[in-house]
């Protein structure tokens, strides 16, 4: 990977994969349930907003490619150490690869912390071959049952916000998708369980779900799950969305 530009990360390198790869929900996690959506006969992939290139790992196979694009610098040089790659720093808004370059498009969350969501699927459906699958993951605000809304709302007011995965929760997928050429396949919802045993379980997951300047809340919110873990683990709920379309 080529030297890369500085930039101000929004949260820990690598923090994001520490807590959905420990996600669990209907016996698998969510980067699996994303890799599903990929088929078999995909050569060329590329994944947006790879972070440390937790779907590169997982959608490696032999004949295929899977190239990582991300801004930032630190979650690129996080994924180079864990062997990872080939890596691409650029935004994800603007893609430097020519139109119909790959088979398939895979979005860990992207699709949800993009500030034009618009030239985002405009640039997918661009680098798309005709035929190719675009597949993403986002936060979702359900489902849910009462058990978990309590355990949420006693997080929030430590946090002072709902805890849940970063960006937008909700959004019209098929409009959205459809006005770049792109036509839904599937929107599903699934319910993932991250597990807190103990303190650095509790770390490891505000680290994922908040930016590092939040140390005082994080610790209010740290404190809280510690009371309740003493009497075994706390299940935080990650409700997700798993979002295909064709091109």
């Amino acid at each position: 990977m080529p030297e890369l530009e500085p930039e101000e990360a929004t949260f820990n390198a690598g923090a994001m994969e520490g807590v959905l790869s420990r996600a669990f929900g209907g016996g698998s996690t969510p980067y699996e349930w994303l890799s599903r959506a990929v088929s078999a006969s995909a050569t060329q992939v590329l994944d947006l907003a790879c972070g440390a290139g937790a779907m590169i790992e997982r959608l490696e196979r032999p004949g295929r490619t899977v190239t990582g694009l991300d801004r930032s610098r630190e979650e690129l040089l996080e994924a180079q150490r864990r062997g990872r790659g080939p890596l691409v720093q650029a935004h994800a808004s603007y893609l430097p690869f020519a139109d119909g370059s790959f088979d398939a498009v895979v979005s860990s969350l992207g699709i949800s912390v993009v500030a034009d969501r618009p030239r985002f699927l405009s640039e997918v459906a661009r680098v798309l071959r005709p035929g190719g699958v675009f597949a993403t993951l986002t936060p979702s605000m359900r489902p849910a049952n009462v058990d978990d809304l309590r355990l949420i709302s006693r997080l929030a007011g430590q946090l002072r916000v709902a805890p849940h995965l970063p960006g937008v929760t909700e959004f019209k997928a098929r409009t959205a998708l459809g006005a770049v050429g792109l036509t839904k396949a599937e929107d599903k919802r699934a319910k993932y369980y991250y597990e807190v045993a103990d303190e650095d379980d509790a770390v490891r997951l505000f680290e994922g779900l908040r930016p590092p300047g939040d140390a005082d809340r994080v610790g209010a919110a740290v404190e809280f799950l510690r009371a309740r873990f003493a009497d075994g683990p706390v299940r935080v709920p990650l409700p997700m969305r798993r979002i295909i379309a064709i091109k």
